[in-house]
């Protein structure tokens, strides 16, 4: 029995709060709650919300009265110590709330939400005469439904606002209302079919078919019978009892009888929803030629000393390879291994070829699994049993916020991406940083992998922050592909532009297809046209709640705004002088697809872009046909430049190299390298060098040329150079200040406002405010500040000003939104 001394618990609440909340932990309780477990507590009047103990102590706030806890939705912590570390340094270093980064570290299936229900009141009479219409109808969908939501009741009625009806209802004792938590994870249960343990035995089973066989009317028991004994083979075995049901033969009236009589017993499991695999590869038979060899042992040899390593490999040259033996080195110790990756679309790739060494050991983790398999995920990583326990996770950026015990590596492929950012909402961080930061608390190494690193990491590795690793060679010896670029503007002159593909590139199509070789064609553009433009007097159709023009999408026949989704039907006139000469401008993955169907009618064209890979394995589908050689030509936006290694691909080619170079960021060079020289990778991994087709209007550029001679270093010095003439990262430190408002006047004038305080604290360190490329984004307007801190500056007193100006505005003017972005990419 614990003592009864009166204890308090500091609750984070997935809400963007500014502290934790207290609350009264019952006597009884006081042995059970513990830090990371959830609870149920009341925030307000009505609201109910689960919240995760941060800890348990014994000071009484200074208020008039705390509200106890709920209830206890965990027997033993979900988040641990270190998790909170994280989270903590995550608010901290993104300038957010911890509720912030609790709504996106916990699956939504364990974050419980509350639902206000409405109920019959228990002492109401029944009597309906005197009740007015809309009472009448609630109370008659009341009977036929136990409990009605809010939005059930307005439906009902056919009205927006109901509180008020539902207010006098209660006052007249008709209804009452009750907080209702629910809990949207729910484990998955089959329900398994056995004998009887009387009929297992043989002479009782033969007994058991006679009296069966001897009946007309028990014809149907006696078939489920033998198709049950079909299906388990021998009498005491357990089957599915959906595998049962799928036979011809099977009665479910029959089988309810037996089960009845006891001839069956049905029992319910847990089942799993992830699926199992078994590994079918020796790591012993995984040979590192030289030079991986040497990356190797020198990342092992080096694991305390540097625990973060930069590893530079060309596209091909056999990171993976390097990794898996990494992996290996790690599970042998019991410890565990997070795999980072930017994009779904690079799991099911990359996870085929792990599974093969390491099997069921490996768990998968992403936004496109459902809310139960993300929960199940959560609670296999953190099991206490290790046969349950997954060893490698594969994930995305919010793999970083599993409930590790016992990690001893990170890998991040591609750290270079910039979808390892997260844009929003809050917290705005970037994984990779994250990821060295979470290694840190677990004394883990971390391994940054790419081809094209970010000029960040790559700094950081020169001036020995890093240990820097390269390979410079394909692992199958076969040289880069070469690389020819296209002038589209000469092309124009001569008449050789076949819609959109020059005479260079519908040629080395042709002969790749002759050859029974795939191709790869790049668009960083989704969608039929970008744009509708009439001829008369160049009006644009635009989104009515965003600042752009409307992208039109053939397959849907819609012009759709990429913002907000707002889509109308096609059009037919122009809006504004109503000429019928509008005409399509610019071209994206759609109409470059159905180009291709045109020039190469026999070929087998498929498209990769967000548009054909909403559903959950879309990816998986696109990507393994591709494999198969089940397509000829893959048409993609950047997905196809991302880490996929196919063996037959021969020719790459990049539309436009124009729309990359030519963008208002000052990393608009260096993701121009990164995106054609990734994309380029893609040609001739094997056996055969490749060959890519750069088209552009500008073939001289620098950033091309450094794409043609592979010149990374190239590229790097001359970016460094002007980082740091013009104060960018990695040698100043940036954070952005958006502000928006629904006004655009009264936008302006708070942004001036802002403006002259911020001056005040920073000086010639801020810029702005300006509109930024898009100035309004669904009915916001918004203008931004860019302040630069200096290294050798303290960033934790910069942001600790800004977060006193930001709380002085906000609650100054209500209607205005102000978010913050630190290392924005």
């Amino acid at each position: 029995m614990s003592e009864r001394i009166t204890l308090f618990a500091e609750v984070i609440l997935p809400l963007p709060l500014p502290s934790t909340y207290t609350y009264r932990i019952p006597y009884e309780w006081n042995d059970l709650i513990k830090g990371g477990q959830r609870v149920a507590v009341q925030l307000g009047n009505k609201k109910i919300y689960s919240g995760l103990v941060r800890n348990v102590h014994s000071n009484a706030p200074n208020v008039q009265s705390v509200k106890y806890i709920l209830s206890i939705l965990d027997p033993d912590p979900i988040v641990s110590e270190k998790s909170f570390k994280l989270w903590q340094w995550i608010a901290n270093y993104y300038m957010c709330y911890l509720g912030d980064v609790m709504s996106i570290a916990l699956p939504s299936a364990l974050r419980l939400r509350s639902e206000t229900k409405v109920i019959i009141n228990p002492d109401f009479d029944g009597d309906i005469t005197n009740l007015e219409e809309d009472e009448s109808l609630i109370i008659e969908s009341l009977a036929k439904k136990e409990a009605l939501s809010i939005d059930d009741v307005n439906k009902v009625c056919g009205k927006a606002n109901i509180l008020s009806l539902l207010n006098k209802m209660i006052k007249k004792n008709i209804i009452i209302t009750e907080e209702e938590l629910n809990s949207r994870y729910r484990p998955k249960v089959e329900d398994y079919i056995r004998l009887s343990d009387t009929y297992q035995e043989q002479e009782k089973l033969k007994e058991l078919f006679s009296i069966l066989e001897s009946k007309k009317v028990m014809e149907k028991q006696y078939e489920t019978l033998l198709t049950f004994l079909s299906l388990a083979k021998y009498p005491n075995a357990e089957i599915k009892k959906i595998e049962l049901s799928k036979q011809t033969k099977f009665s479910p009236s029959a089988f309810a009888t037996m089960v009845k009589k006891g001839i069956f017993i049905n029992t319910k499991k847990v089942q799993s929803r992830l699926e199992s695999h078994s590994s079918s590869l020796s790591i012993k038979n995984l040979i590192l030629n030289q030079d991986q060899e040497d990356v190797f042992n020198n990342i092992i040899s080096e694991w305390n000393n540097k625990p973060v390593t930069l590893l530079h490999g060309v596209t091909g040259s056999g990171k993976t390879e390097v990794y898996i033996k990494l992996i290996e080195k790690v599970i042998e110790k019991g410890e565990q291994v997070l795999f980072l990756l930017p994009e779904i679309a690079l799991t099911s790739h990359l996870i085929s070829r792990l599974e093969k060494y390491f099997g069921s050991k490996i768990g998968i983790y992403h936004s496109r699994f459902s809310l139960c398999e993300r929960a199940e995920i959560w609670q296999k990583v953190c099991s206490p049993i290790k046969e349950s326990r997954y060893d490698i996770i594969i994930g995305s950026r919010s793999s970083l916020f599993l409930p590790f015990e016992k990690l001893g590596l990170i890998i991040v492929d591609e750290e270079h991406d910039s979808s390892y950012k997260q844009y929003d909402p809050a917290p705005r961080y970037n994984a990779r940083d994250t990821a060295i930061f979470l290694a840190n608390l677990h004394n883990a190494k971390t391994v940054l992998g790419s081809a094209t690193p970010s000029l960040e990491s790559y700094f950081n590795a020169k001036e020995g922050k890093y240990q820097f690793l390269e390979l410079k060679k394909r692992y199958s010896g076969t040289l880069l592909p070469e690389i020819f670029v296209a002038d589209i503007k000469e092309s124009t002159k001569r008449k050789e532009m076949h819609s959109h593909f020059s005479k260079m590139l519908v040629d080395h199509i042709t002969e790749a297809l002759k050859n029974k070789e795939q191709v790869i064609l790049f668009q960083n553009r989704r969608g039929f046209a970008l744009q509708l433009r009439c001829e008369v007097c160049g009006w644009i159709p635009s989104c009515t709640h965003c600042d752009v023009s409307l992208t039109y999408h053939k397959q849907s026949d819609l012009l759709k705004c990429h913002y907000c989704g707002y889509s109308v039907n096609i059009l037919q006139q122009c809006g504004d002088c109503g000429s019928h000469k509008v005409k399509m401008v610019g071209f994206g993955t759609e109409k470059i697809e159905e180009d291709l169907e045109i020039f190469f009618p026999n070929a087998r064209v498929a498209r990769m872009d967000l548009d054909t890979t909403r559903a959950k394995n879309s990816y998986e589908s696109i990507i393994n046909d591709f494999q198969d050689r089940k397509i000829d030509i893959l048409v993609g936006t950047q997905m196809v430049t991302k880490g996929l290694d196919f063996d037959n691909v021969s020719v790459v080619g990049i539309l436009n190299a124009d729309t990359m170079i030519n963008f208002p960021d000052f990393r608009s060079f260096e993701r121009a390298f990164q995106q054609m020289t990734q994309v380029s990778g893609r040609a001739g991994r094997k056996h055969k060098r490749g060959t890519v087709i750069i088209q552009t209007y500008n073939p001289y550029h620098q950033a091309i040329r450094d794409v043609i001679d592979y010149n990374y270093k190239g590229m790097y010095e001359s970016q460094i150079l002007d980082r740091k003439v013009f104060k960018y990262p990695p040698f100043y430190r940036l954070i952005k200040i958006s502000i928006r408002h629904k006004e655009k006047i009264v936008l302006d004038a708070i942004a001036d406002e802002f403006r002259t305080d911020i001056t005040k604290i920073f000086g010639g360190r801020i810029l702005g405010p300006e509109y930024p490329l898009i100035p309004r984004v669904k009915n916001y307007y918004t203008k931004e500040f860019l302040l630069k801190i200096e290294r050798k500056e303290s960033i934790a007193k910069a942001k600790e000003e800004i977060k006193i100006l930001v709380e002085k505005f906000t609650t100054k003017h209500k209607q205005t939104r102000i978010t913050l972005d630190v290392d924005p990419a």
